[in-house]
């Protein structure tokens, strides 16, 4: 039995709100016409979609109505397109839960419960172009499936759950569209094997990090957040490099199915001896 998507588009209630021009409050009605009849998804997104920066953000998106339109198109097809890609993979027999919306520019997609059911996201207005709006949508699908399926109860911020979910994410996609780039499968764009080089020459000195700091909950942000040219010890995003590296070397071509159910104990063991094999 094959999933089916449900998308809930929200580009259209921001359209028509965006239709009215940018006079006035617009946070203000932009809270009472768009946020509040759709309170229950806005809780779900808070950690995304902050309401404080909604009075610099919202003038720039309400002029870009007509490109955030066409974004949203690209959105649907992207998300069952990934949807098709990973049914053929998983065989799903869940129903899939998507909302494609206008965020306020800080994430472009994640995974949230709406009323206990894990559910996709697209920010249509940090949607990467093509192909890689489709790379976004299948590595956010893999988080879906994977709460689905053992993850739901995992920590949000402990460096080995978010290297196991990132890294499989990454590896997932990299195995079913292998005619894109690593630089889409890690920054959805073509510009960043200059990061990746210095990602793999730091590999020895990132592996013995991570080692350390596998059960930190203090550090993840470190590893998943920051510039594509953040200096220091650490290069923004590198946990996702690393996670996809980790990945590789744990599942090898076993089945991407093999390891959505392990538990979190399970898979930071295997992490802990991924890393200190090298």
């Amino acid at each position: 039995m094959n999933a089916m998507a449900s998308i809930l588009d929200l580009v259209t209630n921001f359209d028509d709100f965006a239709g009215q021009g940018r006079g006035g409050d617009l946070a203000d009605r932009w809270w009472r016409e768009f946020v509040k009849p759709h309170a229950e998804i806005f809780t779900a997104v808070e950690s995304w979609v902050d309401p404080k920066v909604a009075p610099d953000r919202l003038p720039g998106l309400v002029a870009r109505r007509t490109e955030l339109r066409a974004a949203a198109e690209r959105a649907r097809f992207a998300i069952q397109e990934a949807e098709r890609l990973l049914t053929e993979q998983l065989g799903l027999d869940h129903p899939i839960h998507a909302v494609v919306m206008v965020g306020l520019g800080q994430a472009n997609g994640w995974v949230s419960s709406v009323q206990g059911e894990p559910t996709l996201f697209i920010g249509v207005e940090q949607m990467p172009k093509p192909p890689f709006d489709i790379v976004l949508a299948l590595h956010e699908l893999v988080h879906l499936v994977h709460m689905l399926r053992s993850t739901h109860d995992w920590p949000a911020d402990r460096v080995d759950a978010d290297l196991f979910r990132e890294g499989l994410a990454v590896h997932a996609t990299a195995r079913l569209l292998p005619e894109v780039s690593p630089s889409g499968h890690l920054w959805f764009s073509t510009d960043a094997q200059a990061w990746i080089d210095r990602c793999k020459g730091m590999a020895a000195r990132l592996r013995s990090r991570a080692l350390q700091e596998l059960d930190r909950t203090d550090v993840s942000g470190q590893w998943f957040s920051g510039a594509i040219d953040r200096p220091g010890e650490l290069p923004g995003r590198c946990g996702y490099w690393l996670g996809w590296q980790l990945l590789d070397q744990i599942l090898g071509p076993e089945p991407i199915e093999t390891a959505l159910g392990w538990s979190l104990p399970e898979a930071a063991a295997r992490l802990r001896t991924a890393l200190s094999q090298g």
